[in-house]
């Protein structure tokens, strides 16, 4: 019975040695690494400054392009907001004026 305790105890510390030594290497390997990374983020960054104005154009592009489209399909609805808006216009007209 004796075994089996010592031996589950030397299992626990052999995996907390090997936990321990498996987080120093991980840490090495990311400070080795993090440069490389930061320089990843800076050049991604770059490619964003330098890809903005095209992104800007093609949006101003699409919004003219498609609120053309948008104003080509509402034209036969004209009149009736013309009209809609002539009654809403002869409602107002007429009103009393309100004693506050």
């Amino acid at each position: 019975m004796f075994e089996l305790l010592l031996g589950g105890a030397a299992a626990v510390a052999g995996l907390a040695i090997f936990g321990l030594l498996w987080a120093i290497v991980a840490m090495i390997c990311w400070v080795f690494v993090l440069p490389f990374k930061l320089l990843g983020f800076a050049f991604k960054g770059l490619a964003l400054v330098l890809a903005f104005p095209f992104m800007l154009l093609i949006a101003i592009l699409g919004a003219v392009v498609f609120g053309v489209g948008a104003l080509l399909f509402a034209i036969p609805a004209l009149p009736v907001v013309a009209l809609a808006a002539v009654i809403w216009w002869f409602a107002r007209r007429n009103r009393p004026a309100r004693m506050a």
